[in-house]
């Protein structure tokens, strides 16, 4: 019958900690597939922590487990050495050949043996840490904190700095102001207090106020062009420009939806060139934008445009010019 050594011990005990290395990086995994409302429940560095805490216990335990290992294996036995027995002549008395001589011859029994060599102690090899366990905890450590750093680290408005945001809005807010006729400011809403999930729009005015709002979305596409000069896609580029110039009609004084998407189809040409489109490129989104409300406004007849905008028509704003929008 064997029994397991100590290296066998540490061996069973680095599967058990694999395996629950792979149940870790399952629940990581896991996590970005829940409900929005359990995401927010649970934090991602409580995670982060589950899979430190394992690779700690893995090392802390077996670190001591060790030690007891060694501390059991070195109990000093308090009774004769078998070194000291052969020296001072006593190792003989254990061995019941020995004394039974010595019942039968005394005399012979007595004479002094010939002097053995003692045997070489055999000391246990002392374990080796092995540097394959070291190896896969930090990989582990390393791929669950990669992922969460990923995944939680701020994308899209929230990554852009308190400054930019100023100087976006501040840049917004003269297109408006440009198209209003009056001072107007253009607003990011971030609370989603104004837009958003529960209005369902991309953007909100106080006809012929001072103030919009827009969505952050909306915001941080306009911010990407303006500021890294970089259109996100052609069809969100073009209709974060129409959101922002449909608004600013609004806040010029028109009430009408349709009319201000017509207006504002023509306007975000201007919109686009200052932020950083060509004329001809900036044309061609407005144009689509036109092309597309028929279908962006199914359901919402109120947002389909007039039918006098087109080139030349009633709603035409530049009739002298060709190239509508």
């Amino acid at each position: 019958m064997s029994f397991p050594t100590g290296q066998d011990e540490l061996e069973r005990r680095a599967r058990v900690f694999r395996r629950l290395r792979i149940g870790v990086l399952a629940l990581v995994v896991g996590y970005f597939f829940l409900p929005y409302d359990v995401q927010v429940v649970i934090p991602v560095w409580l995670l982060f922590l589950a899979a430190l805490g394992l690779e700690l216990d893995f090392f802390l335990g077996g670190y001591l487990q060790a030690r007891r290992g060694r501390s059991a294996g070195s109990a000093p036995n308090r009774g004769p050495q078998d070194r000291d027995l052969s020296d001072l002549g006593g190792a003989q008395w254990h061995d019941p050949e020995h004394v039974a001589e010595y019942l039968d011859d005394p005399e012979a029994a007595l004479e002094e043996e010939p002097e053995q060599e003692p045997e070489p102690v055999e000391w246990d090899e002392p374990r080796r840490l092995d540097w394959r366990h070291v190896v896969e905890a930090l990989a582990a450590v390393a791929i669950v904190g990669g992922i969460l750093f990923y995944a939680s680290r701020p994308e899209g408005w929230d990554a852009v700095s308190g400054r930019d945001r100023a100087r976006a809005e501040a840049a917004f807010s003269r297109e408006a102001t440009l198209i209003a006729g009056h001072p107007a400011r253009i607003g990011c809403d971030t609370s989603g207090e104004h837009v958003g999930f529960v209005q369902d729009a991309d953007g909100v005015a106080t006809v012929g106020g001072r103030q919009a709002y827009v969505t952050p979305s909306i915001c941080d596409t306009l911010y990407q062009l303006a500021f890294k000069h970089r259109a996100q896609s052609f069809s969100r580029t073009a209709r974060a420009i129409a959101v922002l110039a449909h608004e600013s009609w609004h806040l010029r004084g028109v009430r009408n939806e349709g009319l201000a998407n017509c207006y504002g189809f023509q306007s975000g040409v201007e919109i686009g060139v200052h932020l950083g489109l060509s004329k001809g490129k900036a044309h061609a989104m407005m144009r689509e934008q036109l092309a597309t409300n028929a279908s962006d406004a199914s359901g919402q007849p109120a947002y389909l445009v007039p039918s006098g905008c087109r080139d030349g028509g009633a709603e035409d704003l530049h009739p002298t010019a060709h190239g509508f929008p």
